[in-house]
């Protein structure tokens, strides 16, 4: 504030709501402020997922079926999943997951609904609308987002669509 008394009353500028009340925070804005804290601390890291491969079913350090060995890296996607790891990409959604069920509200081409020839050139231009061409991979059937901020700025645009899709949504009957 450009006030002198004001700077006078609140050097530090905003105080937080226990030294302005004097009164104890309650259970829900403790709750709250964790969850704040959890959801930036998550935002903050890579993600790190550890698989398993049983080598036999007797459990013996010394047996090892290559049949179920193979069937088991093949169910679980490992050679995708390293091939996928290995090139950087954190994330991976089919064409018609991304568009149609999370980001097709983010991007004037794809709400509601988009004329484009697939759901690939729909995920094209919702990535293009945001920005994000460097951190995105196009397979024949799904996208690959190299990073988890990518994902998050995503989410960030759909979270903000949902409340004026709501607002939208009750004027219509009205």
């Amino acid at each position: 504030s450009t006030n002198h008394v004001l700077k006078e009353m609140w050097p530090e500028g905003k105080l937080s709501i226990t030294e302005v009340t004097k009164r104890p925070l309650t259970a829900a804005t403790l709750f709250k402020n964790s969850m704040i804290a959890l959801v930036e601390k998550l935002a903050s890291k890579e993600p790190y997922y550890v698989r398993c491969v049983k080598p036999n079913e007797i459990k013996s350090p010394v047996q090892f079926n290559q049949e179920r060995c193979l069937h088991q890296v093949g169910y679980l996607g490992l050679l995708e999943n390293v091939r996928v790891r290995r090139a950087g990409f954190a994330n991976r959604q089919l064409y018609t997951r991304f568009v149609q069920r999370r980001y097709k509200m983010t991007c004037a081409f794809t709400w509601p609904n988009h004329m484009l020839p697939s759901d690939r050139d729909a995920a094209e231009k919702i990535v293009e609308q945001h920005g994000l061409q460097k951190d995105v991979a196009y397979g024949r059937t799904k996208i690959f987002i190299r990073t988890p901020r990518s994902l998050f700025m995503l989410e960030e645009a759909r979270t903000a669509m949902i409340p004026r899709l709501v607002i939208f949504l009750q004027k219509v009957p009205r």
